[in-house]
């Protein structure tokens, strides 16, 4: 598909032969998006979308065994497990016997009638009609989860959804998270995306959506560990209530195309800490675009990326901090700080503010540079070799964002990955059966 228009209308074309009938709140959303999608002509994304991808019509299971046939690098969270395989939920035992009361996590695509209209309402949650790709996740959805706590609840154990790309085929897959944490609730939800079948090309298209009400609590880390014949579209969409708590951390440690949006919108007197880590390689491109809007009083948002880019990798930072007329007490900061590891690397940074009102405290910066060529040396000079200089000099400049991290045994985990990232190894989806046995018990 060369033209922009034919990017999308290709899945219009094919949902419009022989797809299975969508089933409750996704019905609408189905059909909204189809009105939509053929609307627009263009989109500065389009290639991305343009290849040939084969997409599962018939909401056909993936054939395999699902606790011995990954490996999560983040074993022994002692988590509420749940499994995304391609486009189809799967909960675990775990997560029926463990989830506490006042917490629903399950399937879209079968959700209680009591949740059904928040539900549909969510699923519109940011989304524009001329946004087309998340237009197309729309139009083809037909699973996702749907994570609810209710007023007051606090979940103890983090949520963590295992998402598997497996296909012998060029796939897209359209993944949909919800998460909906009501009044002075609390919740910590880990998404962690592996490819089964890492030679095969694969188009993960996911969008996240959450909705924190007064005074609630959400932490949402994210970790990509694919494959080079991946590419991945990660759309996030938050809305923050007055006096609400927002952390989102987003980790890409392997694969091969990955762009990640940040669209949040802040009420009076919320907190958000938005922080991002890339460690790129080979021909990998990493994007990290973020919008977060000030709208009310007294509210305070920090932002913080890292990338560290070796060989040909090429990353971008497109972060707008938006501070609306009448947002009086803003207090926002965005960093964007990079590593070049290589002559061939490279890194666009853009960080932006758009500022209306005056009372405000607002700040951003961007810098790109090498390692410290004296500290090599003095490491070099106290028996260190020059390569496990370079890793351990890596490591720390990654690690406030890691620190970022409240849950201590994610933290310290996410050190070890990114440790075991610097030293040359790659993503392995080949004992998860350990950490679904973990998360069994």
């Amino acid at each position: 598909m060369n033209s922009d228009s034919n990017a999308f209308t290709q899945y219009l074309q094919l949902r419009g032969k022989d797809s299975a009938a969508a089933t409750g709140v996704l019905d609408t959303l189905n059909s909204r998006a189809a009105d939509a999608l053929a609307a627009i002509a263009s989109h500065p994304d389009s290639d991305i979308f343009a290849p040939d991808y084969g997409v599962n019509l018939g909401h056909l299971p993936m054939q395999a065994d699902l606790a011995t046939s990954f490996r999560c690098g983040v074993p022994q969270l002692n988590s509420l497990l749940a499994v995304v395989a391609n486009d189809v939920f799967y909960p675990t035992e775990n997560l029926h016997r463990n989830a506490p009361e006042g917490l629903y996590a399950g399937s879209i695509r079968t959700i209680p009638e009591q949740f059904a209209d928040d539900a549909a309402s969510m699923l519109e949650t940011g989304i524009s009609d001329s946004d087309a790709p998340a237009l197309v996740n729309s139009l083809l959805l037909h699973d996702g989860v749907y994570i609810r706590v209710e007023k007051g609840v606090e979940v103890e154990k983090p949520v963590q959804i295992v998402n598997i790309l497996n296909s012998d085929i060029p796939l897209l897959t359209p993944r949909r998270v919800l998460i909906h944490a009501m009044p002075g609730s609390r919740i910590r939800v880990l998404l962690c995306d592996h490819s089964q079948t890492p030679a095969t090309a694969h188009l993960n298209s996911q969008i996240v959506q959450v909705k924190v009400e007064a005074d609630a609590s959400v932490e949402l880390y994210d970790i990509e560990e694919s494959s080079a014949a991946t590419t991945r579209y990660w759309q996030l969409f938050a809305e923050q209530a007055d006096g609400s708590h927002l952390t989102v951390n987003t980790c890409y440690l392997t694969g091969g195309k990955t762009v990640n949006t940040y669209r949040i919108s802040c009420g009076n007197n919320t907190d958000t800490s938005l922080s991002g880590l890339v460690i790129a390689s080979g021909t990998e491109n990493v994007s990290n675009r973020v919008d977060l809007r000030h709208t009310g009083t007294g509210a305070t948002s920090k932002q913080l990326f890292k990338s560290a880019l070796f060989d040909k990798s090429r990353g971008t930072f497109k972060g707008n901090i938006y501070v609306a007329e009448g947002a009086a007490r803003t207090d926002a900061s965005q960093s964007c700080r990079n590593l070049l590891a290589s002559a061939d690397a490279r890194m666009v940074s853009e960080p932006q503010l758009e500022i209306y009102c005056d009372d405000v405290k607002c700040s951003h910066g961007a810098t790109t540079g090498q390692l410290d060529e004296r500290a090599l040396f003095y490491m070099q000079t106290r028996g260190v070799p020059v390569e496990e200089a370079r890793n351990m000099l890596t490591q720390a400049f990654m690690a406030d964002v890691i620190d970022n991290i409240s849950f201590e045994v994610l933290r310290q985990r996410m050190h070890m990955l990114v440790e075991k990232r610097l030293s040359g190894a790659t993503a392995d989806c080949s004992s998860c059966a350990a950490c679904h046995a973990q998360s069994t018990e």
